[in-house]
């Protein structure tokens, strides 16, 4: 082999070293060095083996053009950094400035649940005229992204979901901007989840089951559009909200609603002002426990107790529920374990006014989950709504019980089986929790219920 020839393959290992170690980053700029380095020393005995009069005018030339095309490859693939711009993952794929000034995160999940119901008697809501339904259903898949403009205190937040109640469409849910204000401040404005239920604010793939209890469906605050004041210490943490609205169901008045608000012009909200605060009190642990209600094997123990309120007023776009009164009280208590999970929530709620009779729809909720291997986690969870309706059939209240067990393939991949059911009856349907409306006087309808959920 001449010299030139082994010259030209030591040229092209070198721009292969020089382009990885401009497309692999900082990371790779010792190894590529070393590289290089050895390169070099070969070249020199190469050079010593051939003599002093190796280097031909026309060898020479070849040797400029190759240097050439090495320095115009690797400026190109520089030239894709962006001035050191970063990419990767970490708990999600990011984008980042290197100052970290600028970044964005996507992220997302997707459930895929199908559902057995069986109701008493021969259920006229059903679809197929007997008493069980079955099927599938793509209950959520989310695309979300997050992350920082300006400086790292600016920070905004926006998804869409996808599932089979958008019909496939897009709808918005988060939609908000925050301002870390220092000293464990912020403020938020725009589209979120408002300062009320717990359950509704940990996040919908970190449930314990399947799905939320149904008294979360009930009392839930879902998607609110306002402006949020947040504060936080190592030991304590609070919200408070104003905004068009707080609570859609009927928790608030029982047998109507407020709207919450969400995706709704400046004009077309149905009440006057909503207000809401809530307050967390850590007893140990990190905050970060708290983001979800299953406790791995191995993570960090943790309690805490909160409590929240609300109060909103209905105006003429209400229809019947004008010049009305919402409000109500809640109070929950979290415990992690390392293993073994465990929480309990009380929900009261109330309305008056003109056209209405007073009603004070209450409920209570225990669920709790262990780890019987270090994959699989057993579940269940009791709670009883109240719905104070004037009737006196079973379909004044929910009075029933769920249990189930999760297998973790992977912190992002799990599969979930419940088994739940209601000793009352269903005055109407509530498809979210597998259950419908019963015909008059039977009871103790249940559902089973499959997921696959995946996170990315």
């Amino acid at each position: 082999m001449s010299l030139t020839t082994r010259f030209g393959l030591v040229a092209g290992t070198t721009a292969l070293a020089i382009a990885g170690s401009a497309f692999g980053g900082a990371e790779s700029d010792n190894d590529a060095l070393a590289q290089i380095a050895e390169l070099k020393q070969e070249l020199a005995e190469l050079k010593q083996a051939e003599g002093q009069d190796w280097l031909t005018e026309q060898r020479a030339g070849e040797i400029r053009g190759i240097v050439q095309d090495v320095l115009a490859d690797a400026d190109t693939r520089t030239s894709f950094q962006s001035s050191g711009a970063m990419a990767g993952w970490n708990k999600g794929f990011f984008l980042a400035s290197p100052d970290g000034n600028f970044k964005l995160n996507v992220t997302g999940f997707m459930q895929v649940r199908w559902t057995m119901n069986h109701a008493g008697g021969d259920n006229d809501t059903s679809t197929n005229g007997n008493n069980y339904e079955w099927g599938w259903e793509n209950a959520n898949t989310y695309l979300d992204f997050s992350g920082t403009v300006v400086d790292p205190s600016w920070s905004y937040h926006i998804r869409g979901n996808f599932s089979n109640g958008n019909g496939g469409a897009m709808g918005l849910t988060f939609a908000s901007v925050t301002k870390d204000l220092g000293n464990g401040l912020g403020l938020t404005v725009g589209q979120f989840r408002g300062p009320w239920l717990r359950e509704t604010l940990v996040d919908d793939p970190y449930q314990l089951g399947v799905d939320r209890s149904v008294l979360n469906s009930y009392f839930t605050q879902d998607f609110n559009q306002g402006l949020q004041l947040n504060y936080e210490s190592d030991q304590f943490r609070a919200n408070a909200f104003i905004g068009d609205g707080i609570v859609p169901a009927s928790g608030a008045v029982a047998g109507s609603s407020f709207a919450n608000s969400a995706n709704t012009t400046w004009n077309d909200t149905e009440t006057n002002y909503a207000v809401a605060a809530r307050g967390e009190y850590k007893i140990s642990g990190n905050w970060s426990e708290f983001d979800n209600f299953t406790s791995f094997r191995g993570e960090e123990g943790g309690m805490m107790v909160g409590a929240a309120a609300f109060y909103e007023r209905g105006n003429q776009n209400a229809g019947a529920l004008d010049g009305v009164k919402g409000y109500g009280l809640t109070a929950d208590f979290s415990w992690e374990m390392g293993g073994a999970n465990l929480f309990a929530a009380f929900v009261w709620t109330g309305a008056n006014g003109d056209g209405i009779d007073t009603a004070h729809p209450w409920g209570f909720n225990i669920q709790g989950g262990y780890f019987v291997t270090d994959d699989v986690e057993v579940f269940g969870r009791y709670e009883i709504v109240d719905y104070d309706l004037d009737v006196s059939s079973d379909t004044s209240r929910f009075n029933g019980f769920t249990i189930g067990a999760n297998y973790f393939f992977s912190a992002n991949v799990r599969a979930t089986v419940e088994w739940a059911t209601n000793f009352k009856s269903f005055g109407s349907n509530n498809y979210s929790q597998g259950f419908r409306m019963d015909n008059t006087d039977e009871k103790n309808q249940w559902a089973l219920r499959a997921q696959l959920q995946l996170m990315f």
